[in-house]
């Protein structure tokens, strides 16, 4: 599947000579193009988390004084100091970086990389997140963005029994059947479960890991994070290419977690375990926190016991969360009213390729269709936009809901 361009002119032999272009090679090209070109990448806040001794409370506040990262970036020694934000070894590690660092390079790492960065300024930015008290001020992240309305997080051991794997799994894919973005951070165990679970009920889930986004921690989850990509998902992290999973990360990885979350659901942790700090942090930011009860027998299951005997909410079941929220009843009248946005002719005709299968791939609609590439993108993003189809895989779709 392709399309042939002719060149007209004078040339060199040129003239009348015909081009063929591979719409699946091409597709992906043009999808990232428009996309860098709609929603350019602050390149300026793409470069600040990469310095030495910059925090994000740092960051932030460099960023409101001077009102932009690129302002930030071409301050005066002079402004900087003066604005009393960066003192001592902090203010030489930031001036010695800004000069011996490329934007360019930067630029092209992560388009290489496939990543992109929001800031806490910007309108994808996860708006839960935002409010707390100490929000990355730049995330990074590879493949797309979900809607944050609704979203839950779920942590748990990695050292999980059976039963924390399957109760994990089948609470996530629970939740993600009600189109609720299911958050973990990506590790062994509960995590991992979770991820699946949610992937399976058909929602896209969150990745929140304490490295780089180059950096694939741990190593037996690689083709997990390909699968939560292709699937709609998003790996997130603060930390920019090239940052190792060092300990000190996790616990700052685990207030993400919490931040961009409604709620938080503790499967299975032992007393000292990391997910309860994660809890805290939840509480501290005012957000719920689920528990789900285990064995008294069972040294992994201890602190979720005591989460329950401490206020948290006992959860054996997605509907207790569902429930909570009032999540069940919204679908259920948006189900009643059916769909809201109307389609234009052009964004009705790529709708009914859709329908005709339960999944289609770009390519399939391409040669029927005999629109052009460009023009088939655009729809396809704004028939995403509009709820209509959702994006399963790379160039494969399925209708959502249909008529």
């Amino acid at each position: 599947v392709g399309f042939r361009m002719v060149v007209k002119g004078k040339g060199r032999g040129m003239e009348g000579a015909s081009f063929h272009f591979s719409f699946g090679k091409l597709c992906p090209w043009i999808s990232d193009l428009l996309i860098y070109k709609e929603h350019p990448m602050d390149i300026y806040a793409a470069a600040l988390p990469g310095c030495p001794r910059l925090g994000a409370k740092h960051m932030r506040a460099l960023m409101d004084y001077f009102e932009t990262a690129e302002d930030v970036w071409k301050a005066s020694a002079e402004s900087i100091e003066k604005s009393h934000i960066l003192t001592g070894k902090t203010l030489a590690a930031f001036l010695a970086y800004r000069n011996e660092t490329s934007l360019e390079q930067i630029e092209e790492k992560l388009y290489r990389l496939d990543i992109r960065c929001s800031t806490f300024e910007d309108s994808d930015y996860p708006p839960l997140l935002a409010t707390t008290a100490n929000p990355p001020a730049v995330l990074f992240y590879r493949g797309a963005l979900p809607c944050f309305e609704r979203t839950i997080a779920i942590v748990g051991s990695r050292k999980a029994t059976a039963y924390g794997i399957e109760t994990a799994h089948e609470l996530a894919r629970g939740l993600s059947a009600h189109g609720i973005t299911v958050v973990s951070g990506g590790a062994r165990g509960i995590d991992s479960a979770s991820h699946t679970g949610a992937m399976e009920g058909g929602s896209p889930t969150v990745v929140v890991l304490a490295c780089g986004l180059d950096r694939v921690y741990p190593p037996e989850n690689r083709h997990l994070f390909h699968q939560v990509i292709e699937s709609g998902g998003t790996l997130v992290s603060e930390y920019p290419p090239g940052t190792p999973p060092l300990g000190r990360q996790f616990p700052a990885r685990n207030r993400i977690i919490a931040g961009m979350s409604r709620g938080i659901l503790v499967v299975e942790a032992a007393e000292r375990s990391g997910s309860l700090i994660t809890s805290d942090f939840a509480l501290e930011e005012g957000r719920d926190v689920f528990s789900v009860p285990g064995s008294i027998w069972l040294p992994s299951c201890k602190g979720t016991n005591q989460l329950i005997r401490n206020g948290a909410i006992c959860c054996t079941s997605a509907d207790d969360i569902l429930s909570e929220y009032g999540w069940k009843e919204e679908e259920n009248k948006k189900s009643e009213k059916g769909f809201l946005e109307q389609l234009t002719l052009e964004e009705e005709l790529v709708y009914r390729f859709c329908c005709t299968e339960n999944e289609v791939t770009s390519e399939e609609i391409l040669q029927q269709s005999g629109l052009s590439v460009v023009k088939l993108t655009m729809l396809l993003l704004q028939l995403q936009l509009k709820g209509y189809i959702r994006e399963v895989g790379s160039g494969r779709y399925i209708v959502t809901r249909k008529d």
